[in-house]
Order: structure tokens, then C-alpha cells, then sequence
């Protein structure tokens, strides 16, 4: 968990920098953010290393990033990148914007250093609402994704008792845990995807869940194990 961020100074703009892979996407929050005014964007960029170079380069230059959890090669990258930011830079807020909206995701993305979570789909004035929070130090999840997230918590079930998992089953699940399909890991791996259906299933049935959903929620057990 990052450290507690200080609210950020109230007689300047808030200096903000981003990281999407789609212009559209970036072109419309630019727009937003200049009709709402108390934003400058200092950096917007498809690349990480883009946005890395300008942390690196310029030393407290932004006061918070908003990233597109895709960006720019898929959420488990994506997740990484929120790992290194929180080391490297543990009182910068990061706001994460996603087109994946479950509890699951949004769990990993707030564990992984994340201080807000947004749907892409998410209205300009949510948008500066979660900029104002987080510029204050606060933290923020939309309503509908925290009524998400405490159904998620009530549902949760106890750790369960792995059940030894064989290479192979370890292998399919890895590739799930990165947004791979069946198909994708069947073809990774030169099997059918019936065996990798198969092997999912089974691994599934070991671990005593039912959906990757499920299979999410427990992956540090898996990554301990």
C-alpha cells in the first residue's frame, strides 16, 4: 500500500500528465480538462517510456498521471507500470481509467498503487470530481464500482487448501492471470483448446473456484504457492 499523499498546493494549476495508447481518448480528456480549467497538462504520451522519461527529467514537473490501464501493451503491463511508479514515485496520485470495471480489476489496480479508479466511459464531471479528490490526498472509486467492490468483499470466501496444481494447469492459469484467451494459450502452448479448457477446468476444480473472477482474488496464492 503507498504511502499517504499530501493535497497538493491550491494557488496553481494542477500539473497533470497521461498516458494512453488511442488519440481519441487523449484529445478528449485534453478537452475537459481545458473546459474545466485548474488542470495543465504537461505531458501526454502513448509510450511509457515517454512518460517515464519526463518523471525522470524533470523532478516533481507533474502532480498527478492519469494512465490507461491498457497502455500500452495489456493489463498485466499495465499493472506493472502502477508497481514502478508506486516505488519510484510514492507520492505522485495516479488515476487509472480502464474498460475493465469489476471488483477484480479494480482491487488489483488500487493494490498495485493506483489512488483512483475510473471507466472509460465515465463522465467529464466524474472526472474532475476524481482529480479534485485525488489532488487532495484523497482516494477515489466511483459509486457503482465501490457497491461492486463491497459485494465482492461480502461474497469472499475463506483462502482455500491448494490442491497441488500440475505444471501444465500452473502454465494455463499464468496465461489467464495476463488476459489470455483459450484460444491464445492453446496456441502458445501447440495444444487444442479443449485441453487447455480441460486443464483450466481442473485447475479451477482443485482450487475450489469457479470463475476467473475468482481466480484473480487468489492469485497471490498462487504466486506464494
Amino acid at each position: 500500500m503507498s504511502p499517504a499523499v499530501p493535497a497538493l498546493p491550491l494557488d496553481r494549476p494542477r500539473r497533470l500528465a497521461m498516458l494512453a495508447p488511442h488519440p481519441v481518448l487523449r484529445l478528449g480528456v485534453e478537452v475537459v480538462l481545458r473546459q474545466h480549467g485548474g488542470v495543465q497538462i504537461c505531458g501526454s504520451f502513448t509510450r511509457e517510456g515517454d512518460l517515464l522519461d519526463l518523471l525522470h527529467r524533470e523532478p516533481g514537473g507533474a502532480d498527478l498521471l492519469l494512465i490507461d490501464l491498457l497502455a500500452p501493451r495489456g493489463p498485466e503491463q499495465g499493472l506493472a507500470l502502477l508497481r514502478l511508479l508506486s516505488r519510484r514515485w510514492p507520492l505522485l496520485p495516479v488515476l487509472v481509467l480502464s474498460e475493465h470495471c469489476n471488483a477484480s480489476t479494480v482491487t488489483m489496480a488500487m493494490q498495485a498503487g493506483a489512488r483512483g479508479f475510473l471507466p472509460k466511459g465515465t463522465s467529464p464531471a466524474m472526472l474532475m470530481r476524481a482529480i479534485d479528490v485525488l489532488a487532495r490526498g484523497g482516494r477515489f472509486v466511483p459509486p457503482e464500482l465501490r457497491t461492486q467492490l463491497n459485494r465482492s468483499r461480502m461474497r469472499r470466501t475463506p483462502a482455500p487448501v491448494l490442491t497441488p496444481l500440475s505444471r501444465r494447469e500452473r502454465e494455463v492459469l499464468r496465461l489467464v492471470l495476463q488476459g489470455c484467451t483459450t484460444g491464445e494459450v492453446a496456441r502458445r502452448f501447440g495444444r487444442t483448446a479443449s485441453t487447455v479448457s480441460t486443464q483450466k477446468r481442473t485447475a479451477y476444480e482443485k482450487l475450489g473456484i469457479h470463475s476467473d473472477g475468482e481466480l484473480f482474488r487468489i492469485r497471490h496464492l498462487l504466486e506464494c504457492g
